[in-house]
This record gives structure tokens, C-alpha cells and sequence, in this order.
């Protein structure tokens, strides 16, 4: 019977958020062999002792603090992780029991590849919001890059191996993680459930304004890694088509 995979769950938490208090109630539904790393840019809540004590996680929750910048919170999560798999979660997420069953179902089946949920916005109150959705999915499932608030998880070697977060990327650092792992012929597994995210930047900034920007700074990003990707594929292509120097 093979056993269960241990899963860190690295949570970056900006100076100032509080999200992590609603997910807490989430986190209890990780099998006890699991450990929460919160990570950020702020001392430790005055309130987070008495919550996790709440929340019957005391035992395996730990607070960090360390630099500003998400890369470097999750990196530092990483370093810090004792268990097999990383799972690297954004405080305003939102998972399920069924959620957190599934991914470990997909950890088993797959253990060697980069798993993600699909995404679902919280508040979808108007359709627009529902083209996010299913634009997300189009991006995750069809062009296959998955961002990080669709809840990556990898074992810890392979994180390694791709070697982490690039923390001098201005931005997206998630995004080029996957092409990390899109380079290295890495399966990109959804574990077929969903995971919740806020709409709150849409609802504070525009629907428009934000879609745009994300679109934009994500075309940026992936034109060159595609070519990078391109390059190296049809580069392996010809050095297989070589002769050899026996022939």
C-alpha cells in the first residue's frame, strides 16, 4: 500500500494581510502529517498563536518572517520544509476537503509531476468574472501554464532541481517556475478540483484594468520563454538526428 505523501504548505503573507485567518479553518482538513509555514514580511501576529490553538494546529504551524518579496517567502518556506512535497498556497485561497483529497490522490498517481487546481473566483457575481474562469482554464489546460494561485505543489526535489524561485524576477515568478519545469519535460498535472481564489483586485481596480494587465504582463513573460523552450526542443531534435561518431 503505498503510503500517503507529506505535504508543506508555504504561505507568503504580505505585511498588512489577514487573509491567512480564513484559511486556517481550511488547513484542518490536511492529513495531521502535514505542516504549515506562514512566511512574511512582518512579525508574528499578536493573534496567531490563540488562533492556530483555536484551530488545533499548533503543533505543526510555524510563523517566519524574513524580506519582502513573494519569491523570497516562498524560497524561504522551502528551505524551512521538512515534509516530501511542497504545496505553495496564496493566503486568499480557498480549499476544500474534497479539494485537499484529490490533490493527494494526484500526488500518488504522479508523484514526479507539478501539480495545480483549477481556478474559481470567489465572488462571480457577474459574468465577466466567469471569463476570467474559463479563461484561466483555457491558460492552465490548453497552453499549459498554471499560476501560482491555482495552488502549485511538487515534491521538494523536483522543486530543487528546478532550482526554486527565481527572486529576481520583477514579476511571475510562479509563471517561469512552470517553464522551468515545461523545459525539463516535467508533466503538468491538475488534480481536477477547485481552488478559491479572491476577486477583490478586480473588484478594487476594475474588471478591465486588471484583465488587461495580467494579460499583458503575462504575454511579456511567456514570448521569451517560449522561444527559450522552442530553441532547446528543436536543438535536442537535431542533436537526435546527428550520426554518431561510431556510424
Amino acid at each position: 500500500m503505498d503510503s500517503e505523501p507529506q505535504i508543506s504548505v508555504i504561505i507568503p503573507v504580505l505585511y498588512g494581510d489577514d487573509c491567512w485567518k480564513t484559511l486556517l479553518a481550511d488547513l484542518t482538513s490536511f492529513p495531521d502529517s502535514s505542516e504549515f509555514l506562514f512566511v512574511s514580511n512582518s512579525e508574528q501576529p499578536a493573534e496567531f498563536s490563540e488562533l492556530i490553538h483555536q484551530f488545533q494546529l499548533e503543533e505543526r504551524s510555524h510563523w517566519y518572517q524574513t524580506l519582502v518579496g513573494r519569491a523570497h517567502q516562498m524560497n524561504y518556506g522551502a528551505a524551512q520544509a521538512s515534509r516530501s512535497h511542497l504545496l505553495f498556497l496564496h493566503a486568499d485561497s480557498g480549499l476544500s476537503e474534497t479539494g485537499i483529497q484529490r490533490l493527494i490522490q494526484s500526488l500518488k498517481s504522479h508523484p514526479n509531476a507539478l501539480h495545480y487546481f483549477n481556478l474559481k473566483f470567489q465572488d462571480q457575481s457577474f459574468f465577466l468574472m466567469q471569463l476570467n474562469t474559463w479563461g484561466v482554464y483555457f491558460r492552465s489546460h490548453v497552453l499549459g501554464i498554471p499560476f501560482g494561485d491555482q495552488g502549485l505543489c511538487l515534491s521538494c526535489a523536483l522543486f530543487h532541481e528546478l532550482g526554486c524561485f527565481d527572486e529576481s524576477a520583477p514579476y511571475g515568478e510562479d509563471h517561469l517556475l512552470v517553464w522551468k519545469a515545461r523545459r525539463g519535460r516535467i508533466r503538468l498535472q491538475c488534480t481536477g478540483a477547485e481552488i478559491q481564489t479572491s476577486a477583490r483586485k478586480y473588484q478594487q481596480q476594475g474588471w478591465f484594468k486588471m484583465t488587461v494587465k495580467h494579460l499583458w504582463l503575462t504575454i511579456r513573460q511567456a514570448v521569451p520563454q517560449f522561444i527559450l523552450l522552442l530553441k532547446e526542443r528543436i536543438g535536442s531534435w537535431f542533436q537526435g538526428k546527428a550520426p554518431s561518431s561510431s556510424s
